[in-house]
């Protein structure tokens, strides 16, 4: 779709030539009326000159193409904001004026519950095996993304934050980026309002991508502690926090992480109130179709983020589209998907589809009307960002979910990051003395092979009916279904799926599958977390990095970790601390020139007796930073 100012550029000039006879046929009144016949004769052709001029003029105007905010949180449960009935009073005042704005939907679900992967399933519209997004691995060659579309059709594209979860860049264009500033509403805000400012100056339409960070960990503990990003309107107290979520357990160190959770999620609220109060400030309310999604999955805890349940993959998302999405509406019926997303915003800027996309428009929904085919879904989980692959596919419908753990051998134990900070750790502490929660932490580290779940009064999951006799024919009529969807679209772990009783063939079928990303994809880049064994990058300079390591390690009490640094200007630290190849918590810390910075952890309960490292390197990606140090083990008492 080519802008305006390019048509007025192309004039052709016989329409010039038009225009000047025009003229000529306005200062010859006098012959017009002299001549009856002649007058007939150009009359007809002056109203017809003047049909061709309107349009010529109608054409030179700069045309009227839709803005789009396309706004995502990161890690957040989609019950955690309050249309979407979180019991915290006020947690979030401006998304739910956004819901009450516009349409809210109560069946989004993210296509894979892990950070890059869908975020470039979100851009692409396509499966994970068929974009490339198996793990945190770039798309394929030829992969076409909705910015490639939008560039195409005139649109100015920016983003703010996240931008390494977009791989390759040069598939993921932009004309603006800025990274560092997307747990800050003022700065936010600012960059929103210099973006429209060169759309305007450049006469573009925009595609605005605002990728927040809350509520991903570090979350905020308090005053002294803001978690990277700048202090929030308000904090959450653990007396609010008044019902923990079904999935996990009533612990007083989960509630005490629950409220840290959400007072980033308060932050996230900042963020979106600030992005949205430059579009009415710049006069862009009515011209400017705004998207949130929040996930890009689940919350970093355990049974949700980088998993196949509810709590996984289940999103909170919101359409505001003044005069064509109405005030308040909610879709409580069809399920929609990140594979949607693409082809909708297509479909809305009115700029053509990318060929073989696997999702399609729900345009038809936004407008009041309905979709056939939106009855169930696929969700999908592969591999984390150390690459390592646990393979689980889910079958989703309003009352039941069926899921296969393609990893789940008896022997292989589950790990990711959901199970860093104080919850996983307050769930062992507890597993000692009860044994209910005892069996529950061993189901999550092992799992079995399929689980079956009947939402209608299991809405958290948490009873396995795949063995019940009576259950038999749900379950042989969703094994079905779910080997029909995978082999539809290709999945490369459907044959495994359909000889799921033969482990050894599964077994190898996984191997396979991980062999082939993997290899195809080394050296890993903008990974964002160092693989579970890791290796001090090679080098020949002397350490600018050193740690003080506290004179004790005491379960329960925060650890005040020093590190001694030797530095060129201002760089970022990345500090972990860690229990074995388990992550417990992660900070990112600013350090200038020389001197010592200081890093405090709270060790968890669940680590007394036990022994736990902390490792440091500079920058944000593991894979290109340049010093890596690790500390001896550290008993805890």
């Amino acid at each position: 779709m080519p802008l305006a100012r390019d048509r007025q550029k192309t004039i052709p000039p016989i329409e010039r030539r038009s225009i000047t006879t025009l003229k000529e046929i306005l200062q010859r009144p006098l012959l017009v009326a002299a001549d009856p016949a002649q007058a007939v004769k150009l009359y007809s052709l002056l109203f017809a000159l003047l049909a061709t001029f309107c349009g010529q003029a109608h054409a030179a105007e700069p045309a009227k193409h839709l803005n789009i905010v396309f706004i995502t949180a990161d890690d957040l449960n989609f019950d955690s904001l309050g249309c979407y009935g979180c019991p915290i009073a006020d947690i979030t005042p401006h998304l739910d004026r956004l819901a009450g704005e516009g349409m809210r939907f109560d069946r989004a679900y993210s296509t894979v519950a892990v950070c890059q992967p869908v975020r470039q399933t979100m851009l692409t519209g396509l499966y994970p095996h068929r974009s490339g997004s198996m793990g945190f691995f770039p798309i394929k060659p030829g992969v076409r993304t909705l910015n490639q579309q939008m560039r195409e059709a005139g649109y100015l594209m920016a983003m703010l934050g996240k931008s390494s979860h977009y791989q390759p860049r040069s598939q993921f264009v932009l004309d603006l980026e800025v990274s560092g500033i997307s747990r800050d509403p003022a700065k936010l805000a600012g960059a929103t309002r210099q973006f429209i400012g060169m759309a305007r100056e450049q006469n573009k339409p925009f595609l605005h991508f605002v990728n927040c960070t809350d509520p991903h960990r570090p979350f905020i503990t308090g005053p002294d502690d803001p978690a990277h990003g700048a202090p929030p309107s308000r904090y959450i107290r653990e007396e609010e926090v008044r019902n923990v979520p079904g999935f996990l357990e009533d612990l007083p160190d989960i509630r005490r992480e629950l409220a840290q959770y959400f007072t980033n999620v308060r932050r996230l609220d900042d963020c979106v109130g600030a992005v949205l109060g430059v579009l009415d400030e710049m006069g862009l309310r009515d011209d400017t179709l705004v998207l949130f999604y929040g996930g890009d999955h689940g919350m970093a805890f355990p049974f949700a983020k980088t998993n196949c349940y509810e709590d996984s993959s289940r999103g909170s998302l919101i359409v505001r589209w003044p005069g064509r999405v109405a005030a308040g509406k909610v879709d409580a019926r069809h399920f929609v998907s990140t594979l949607d997303f693409t082809p909708t915003l297509l479909d809305a800027a009115q700029v053509p589809p990318i060929p073989g996309m696997d999702g399609r428009s729900f345009l038809p929904l936004l407008e009041g009307g309905g979709q056939d085919g939106r009855d169930h879904l696929v969700t999908f989980y592969n591999s984390s960002s150390g690459r390592n692959w646990l393979p689980m596919r889910c079958l989703r419908t309003p009352t039941r979910s069926y899921i296969w753990n393609a990893w789940s051998d008896g022997k292989m134990k589950y790990s990711a990051e959901n199970m860093s900070g104080l919850t996983w750790q307050a769930m062992l502490a507890a597993a000692a003395t009860d044994p209910q929660i005892q069996a529950r932490t061993d189901f999550y580290l092992h799992r079995v092979p399929e689980e079956f779940y009947d939402l209608t009064g299991d809405r958290y999951e948490r009873v396995n009916l795949i063995t019940d006799p009576a259950r038999q024919p749900e379950v042989e009529a969703a094994r079905a279904q779910l080997l029909a969807e995978l082999r539809r679209i290709g999945d490369p772990m459907a044959e495994a799926f359909a000889r799921r009783d033969d482990p050894v063939f599964v077994a190898a079928e996984k191997a396979k599958l991980a062999a082939e990303y993997n290899d195809a994809n080394l050296p890993q880049k903008g990974a964002g977390a160092e693989p579970a064994h890791e290796a001090a990058p090679p080098s020949g300079d002397p350490p600018s990095l050193a740690f003080e390591l506290p004179a004790a390690l005491i379960a329960g009490q925060p650890a005040l970790l020093k590190i001694r640094h030797k530095l060129p200007g201002t760089q970022k630290i990345t500090v972990t601390l860690k229990s074995g190849n388990q992550r417990i918590d992660r900070q990112t810390i600013d350090a200038v020139g020389a001197g010592t910075a200081e890093v405090r952890f709270t060790i968890p309960v669940g680590q007394s007796g036990q022994r736990i490292t902390f490792n440091a390197f500079l920058g944000t990606d593991f894979q290109s930073t340049a010093e890596f140090i690790t500390s001896q083990p550290q008993s805890v008492k």
